[in-house]
């Protein structure tokens, strides 16, 4: 579990989300958090659970906290847990038994619940994962996305066998899973349910612009295994063009939210981003606010 507390309230959710570790029906695991440079220290949290430890690295960014405790953890088979989301009782319990039971397998995929900020049940609901074992493609095409990490066990030689996580800052579960995907088939259960997703608009991946680089980045390693492919190619172009919509609109969330939080300088900055990459977003944001108009006649 990586970790990065700013606040007191994060820690009530890092908190939170242990006890929901202490509440599996499995109770063979360990618990290695990784303390990415936190203002707040997650040691005093973590001091309550004994099969908990606590490791500390400069800030690095998630994945290479999430390397951190990987190289830490002696399992047969990984969980990666963010510090504000839930693991459901029978967690742990559901991704072994699909492995045992789906020994061709690389990596098992389960459902997500999703919750508010606060913890409150949410009034959409959320699709299981296709029952599908080949899933590169549809992860390129971005048909459908494995989110949150700990939705997904996977067995410890896969992880070792890709290197672990790259790209810190930015879509580095999107780059884990593409590598991952390529090279071993997966276990794609619909029930039960493993995990509970904190949505939240200030969360890292609604940033707009620093997820539309680490995208582009994330696509530019596929396009080697993709190229001459017309399949998978068709796959790279779609997905890309899915996600590169997905996060200017986020780009546009972030001007208005920079907008009302007085943050002229850094909303400016997204403004120049939004005229360059998407002229028809800007001409819909600039007619609903005025002080986006305002601010845009400053934009070279």
């Amino acid at each position: 579990m990586p970790c990065h507390l700013g606040t007191p309230a994060q820690a009530d959710l890092l908190a939170e989300t242990l006890q929901t570790v202490c509440a599996q029906t499995s109770q063979d695991y360990e618990m290695i958090l990784v303390d990415d440079g936190s203002p707040v220290p997650v040691a005093p949290v973590a001091a309550t659970y004994p099969w908990a430890t606590t490791v500390h690295q400069d800030n690095a960014g998630p994945a290479v906290a999430r390397n951190t405790g990987i190289a830490r953890s002696r399992g047969r088979y990984l969980v990666f847990l963010d510090a504000d989301d839930h693991l459901l009782p029978c967690a742990l319990a559901a991704g072994l038994d699909a492995l045992v039971r789906h020994p061709e397998a690389g990596f098992a995929v389960g459902p997500r619940e999703e919750m508010t900020f606060e913890g409150e049940p949410v009034s959409w609901s959320v699709a299981p994962p296709p029952p599908q074992s080949s899933i590169y493609l549809p992860l390129l095409r971005f048909d459908w996305y494995i989110i949150p990490p700990s939705s997904v066990m996977f067995r410890r030689e896969v992880v070792e066998a890709v290197g672990g996580f790259r790209d810190p800052w930015g879509a580095d579960d999107l780059d884990f899973y593409l590598r991952v995907s390529h090279r071993f088939t997966a276990c794609c259960y619909q029930a039960p349910a493993v995990t509970r997703y904190r949505r939240y608009s200030t969360s890292s991946s609604r940033d707009g612009e620093r997820m539309l680089h680490s995208i582009r980045s994330v696509y530019a390693r596929q396009w080697a295994l993709v190229e001459g492919d017309p399949e998978a190619e068709a796959a790279y172009d779609l997905g890309l063009r899915r996600l590169t919509d997905i996060f200017l609109d986020c780009v546009v969330e972030n001007i208005e939210d920079r907008l009302c939080l007085g943050d002229r300088t850094t909303a400016l900055r997204s403004i120049r981003v939004l005229m360059a990459e998407s002229p028809e977003r800007w001409k819909a944001l600039l007619d609903r606010s005025p002080d986006a108009a305002d601010l845009g006649r400053a934009a070279p």
